[in-house]
């Protein structure tokens, strides 16, 4: 990771020895808005993103990410609090930045079969997620799968610039009915071009890069 990273130029994260972490003081600052937060209604969470990060942002489906998953709302308070939210063109957009935390927690969500870039979420947070970040591409993968193999080798390829586009990730049979139920996704691997949460565009399997990237031209449009 550059060394001009918003992220590690405003401390959020650390690199020592090689490796790259959160930093204690952010871990904290964290903890103290979770702490905050508990018992949170969605309404106050609403309150504290207007407060925090301005109402520019999509406030709505944020505060209702919340009351699933308090520390994405805990983490964007902090983040702006750090890059500082009056000038966070200048900084780093904490909207924008807040998915790359996700790759520093200790949790369950799956992250073996993940592309590089790729962010590993749950699939239950998908319809929050598909509204605050547009458009968005959704990959749902299977194990032990050649398809799979290649699709990820296929997505790295055309993932190692960014593309406009945020790129999700979740592990097919921990959601099956979720994903059948919410994006009749039966199968995988696929992938998913969203826009404003719904999705515009699905691919089954493997089909090389250059589908990829004609899909995602006109996706960005």
């Amino acid at each position: 990771m550059s060394a001009d990273n918003p992220l590690l130029a405003s401390g959020v994260l650390t690199a020592e020895g090689g490796s790259v972490t959160l930093s204690e003081e952010f871990e904290e600052a964290v903890e103290e808005y979770l702490s905050r937060f508990d018992g949170h209604t969605e309404a106050e969470f609403a309150d504290a993103i207007e407060e925090r990060v301005g109402d520019e942002v999509a406030v709505e489906p944020f505060a209702a990410l919340g009351e699933k998953d308090p520390r994405t709302v805990a983490e964007l308070c902090a983040l702006a609090d750090r890059l500082g939210a009056d000038d966070a063109k200048a900084n780093g957009n904490p909207v924008q930045l807040l998915p790359s935390l996700r790759l520093f927690r200790d949790d369950d969500v799956r992250t073996d079969g993940v592309p590089r870039s790729f962010v590993p979420v749950p699939a239950t947070q998908l319809p929050e997620l598909l509204r605050i970040y547009s458009p968005a591409l959704v990959y749902a993968w299977l194990d032990d799968s050649e398809s799979c193999d290649l699709a990820k080798r296929d997505l790295e390829a055309v993932f190692e610039e960014p593309q406009e586009v945020m790129p999700f990730a979740v592990y097919g049979p921990d959601y099956r009915e979720f994903l059948e139920r919410e994006y009749s996704l039966t199968a995988g691997p696929a992938v998913l071009f969203t826009r404003d949460g719904e999705v515009e565009a699905r691919l089954y399997g493997a089909h090389g890069p250059g589908t990829i990237e004609t899909e995602l031209e006109r996706h960005r449009r």
